[in-house]
């Protein structure tokens, strides 16, 4: 879940008000009754290609809702920096960068003892602290490789024509940063064959098949906390989700940049935590519960790591047994996951990243565009973002090296000598989850937080646009320059593994008036609204990912999963500003 979400106590009391509510009225619906997709009209005969055309919403006013296609959304041309673009741009406007977005997939590993349900219990205080639990946990590849399908459909700009240059994936790419949710998430990329399952071949093992009443249970759901709250029984569906599928593939190259849950013990934990994660990643007593997750953090405390003690204490209330798979299951050093991406093809990385142990980049797009990727995460210890010393003189280096001149600090103009660029920033957090202020070991030192990199930009008028995720939500900030119509946007794009379960293309596009357009349009994946809800293992790619974002619609339990879809300001969105150089 998003680890940021507001813990006030107000925010508590009215988590816990709406679920008592909601689930109360879903009392009064029997749980066991199938219901029928619904009609998936709006009058489209072919799968709209991005929200523009169509989008996904629910429909009905029960306590568990369908989803059906719902009328599309315009481009919404935001002009709050000043600028305002001439009438008939359209006509004369060029691309200079056309790339699509994917953040926060969490491709995981749903069945290995060390993803932590238990804390699920936790989550009315702090949402997201662990690994906690979600319905759809067990579908994350099959809504990646939708995702993909939906990104290859529009390889080319519906708007301008031109090539998509790549697609970014901003971090927290897999859940818990182990062998096997790495190989998934590249072969899902790559367009192989691959097996989202560790363990028992062909079987899930997971907690949704432990009796602990916190999962949601699709065998027989009539005794866990979802079930009695409508989601639906779908016997069969748990091992269609763990068998081999044929992903699609990127038709388009791609770059990477980490994210919290690609780099620490779930993203949050540092070493004292993440002790318990060794221990359990090579076992195969699994803690289910806040009781089996309490009894294996103290074992793991005063017991240490070795797993055959632990596989002899680990029995009883709060654990449940599967098939080890320590191999799999292992999480993956700084250093051997880059070396992953460099021989995957790269992805924005180099053997010398590799050696230097240095995981951002900058690469030139084109005549006039060049992209930075950040490393915004704390290797330590605390999901919140931040820049070590290091990173932060590169960055501020590199960002020299593309202004033919900026401001200092003190507000005074400097000559640089650099080449002028329009400058993007990728990261994986955003400017206001960059609060972590631990020391990192990767680059020591007094961290750069989030208003002071905010503050860095300003003083560099090329930088028009910072994407970025974490926050799980469709959200747009803007911050302004020095001069009229200038800044930077920043936007935040919602997860693939949440509700929406949604991408975005970015196209950077010239005028011609003296102002640049960038021009932000929201994906749905490729998999249909709805799909019927029967009880067998036939279940096809599409039709997992389908019922997963269905799930992720009605996984209320902390959050609000359609306010993460922000307001029509955040989503499909012409973002203007003054061009920071001429452009020829």
């Amino acid at each position: 879940m998003p680890n940021h979400t507001d813990n006030s106590v107000g925010h508590v009391v009215a988590r816990i008000r709406r679920w008592t509510r909601q689930g109360a009225a879903a009392r009064r619906t029997a749980w066991r009754v199938p219901v029928e997709p619904p009609d998936e009209g709006v009058g489209i005969e072919t799968r709209p290609t991005t929200t523009l055309d169509a989008t996904i919403r629910p429909i009905g006013t029960g306590r568990y809702r369908r989803l059906a296609w719902a009328e599309g959304e315009p481009l919404l041309v935001r002009t709050d920096l000043g600028a305002v673009p001439g009438e008939g741009r359209v006509d004369v406007r060029r691309s200079l960068l056309y790339f699509a977005h994917h953040t926060d997939v969490h491709v995981c590993d749903a069945q290995s003892p060390a993803r932590l349900e238990g804390g699920e219990t936790f989550g009315w205080f702090n949402p997201g602290a662990d690994g906690g639990h979600r319905p759809q946990e067990t579908c994350t590849t099959q809504v990646l490789d939708q995702l993909v399908v939906a990104t290859n459909a529009v390889a080319t700009s519906p708007l301008t024509g031109a090539p998509m240059a790549w697609c970014a994936q901003t971090g927290d790419n897999t859940d818990n940063r182990t062998a096997g949710e790495v190989a998934w998430w590249l072969g899902v990329l790559a367009g192989e064959e691959v097996t989202p399952n560790s363990g028992a071949p062909g079987t899930y093992e997971g907690v949704q098949r432990s009796g602990w009443r916190g999962a949601w249970h699709p065998d027989d759901p009539g005794h866990d906390i979802y079930g009695r709250a409508g989601f639906p029984c779908l016997p069969g569906f748990l091992d269609a989700a763990v068998r081999p599928f044929q992903a699609a593939g990127l038709e388009v190259p791609w770059v990477a940049v980490f994210g919290n849950h690609d780099v620490i013990y779930q993203g949050t934990f540092g070493e004292r935590v993440s002790r318990l994660g060794d221990l359990l990643a090579a076992a195969g007593s699994k803690p289910r519960g806040a009781f089996g997750l309490v009894r294996s953090n103290v074992h793991a405390r005063l017991a240490g790591t070795g797993s055959d003690r632990w596989e002899g204490w680990g029995r009883g209330p709060g654990i449940q047994h599967v098939t080890p798979d320590p191999e799999s299951r292992r999480a993956l050093a700084l250093d051997e996951y880059l070396q992953k991406l460099v021989d995957a093809g790269g992805h924005g990385y180099t053997q010398r990243h590799v050696e230097d142990r240095q995981s951002w980049w900058s690469r030139a797009e084109g005549d006039h565009v060049q992209v930075i990727g950040l490393d915004s995460c704390n290797h330590e210890q605390g999901s919140g973002g931040s820049l070590g010393p290091q990173q932060t003189a590169w960055l501020e280096q590199e960002l020299q090296r593309h202004h033919r001149r900026y401001r200092n600090p003190s507000g005074t103009w400097v000559q640089s000598g650099g080449t002028d660029r329009v400058v993007v920033l990728l990261s994986h957090h955003n400017s206001w989850t960059m609060d972590n202020t631990h020391d990192d070991a990767v680059d020591p030192g007094p961290r750069t937080l989030g208003p002071d990199l905010v503050a860095m930009l300003a003083r560099f008028p090329n930088v028009v646009l910072w994407a970025n995720g974490h926050s799980h939500e469709h959200k747009i900030l803007v911050h302004r320059g020095s001069a009229p119509g200038s800044g930077c946007w920043e936007v935040d794009t919602a997860s693939g593994i949440d509700f929406s379960q949604q991408g975005r293309t970015f196209e950077l596009v010239d005028n011609g008036d003296g102002t640049l357009s960038i021009l932000v349009t929201v994906l749905d994946h490729a998999g249909p609204p709805a799909v019927e809800h029967r009880q067998d293992d036939g279940w096809t790619t599409a039709e997992l990912a389908s019922i997963s974002r269905e799930l992720a619609a009605n996984d209320n339990r902390w959050i609000d999963p359609f306010a993460l879809l922000g307001g029509p300001e955040d989503r499909n969105v012409e973002l203007v500003v003054a061009a920071p150089f001429s452009l020829g």
